[in-house]
């Protein structure tokens, strides 16, 4: 099920830059005056153009993180639900870019949040679905961090693949 999640996540970045880069041939176009557009922009850099010109960079970043995370995915199996799901919207976001950034050596973003900058003066990046789901990703790790997490959660069980021991009070 975690697989699909994944899948699912890689699968709607990858299909709206393809389909928004395609239907607007690299070009723009209002959805709602002053609310949203869609903007055909090439992203060489991070968020809100962190190290710029720097793809190496980036990818090394981003191949560390994700084999962090697939590796608390796969050898920690007994992490909370809620914290495995963050993982997931995470790793599937950094794998959307990161595939942009290795097919065609940059991200495509196409998503303007134009009601930031008309209503709140704020000059907003542009992004994608997948910076979508990394935010989501860590507003959803952020919540359980702060409303769900309880000790213990992240202690080796009995079975898993790091041995097996008790915790006082089993």
């Amino acid at each position: 099920m975690e697989f699909l999640l994944l899948a699912a996540v890689f699968v709607t970045d990858i299909a709206t830059k393809y389909i928004v880069f395609y239907l607007l041939d690299g070009g723009g176009e209002t959805v709602i005056e002053g609310i949203f557009s869609l903007e055909c922009v090439q992203n060489y850099g991070a968020s809100f153009g962190l190290f710029d010109g720097n793809k190496d960079l980036l990818v090394a970043l981003t191949v560390i993180e994700c084999a962090l995370f697939v590796f608390l995915l796969l050898f920690r199996p007994n992490t909370p639900h809620v914290f495995r799901f963050a993982m997931l919207l995470i790793l599937g976001g950094a794998i959307g870019n990161l595939f942009d950034r290795l097919a065609f050596g940059y991200v495509r973003d196409f998503i303007c949040y134009d009601f930031l900058s008309t209503i709140f003066g704020i000059d907003f990046a542009v992004g994608n679905v997948a910076d979508i789901y990394l935010v989501l990703g860590v507003f959803v790790l952020i919540i359980y961090i702060f409303f769900g997490y309880k000790e213990g959660d992240f202690s080796k069980k009995k079975g898993t693949l790091f041995g097996s021991y008790a915790h006082v009070g089993e």
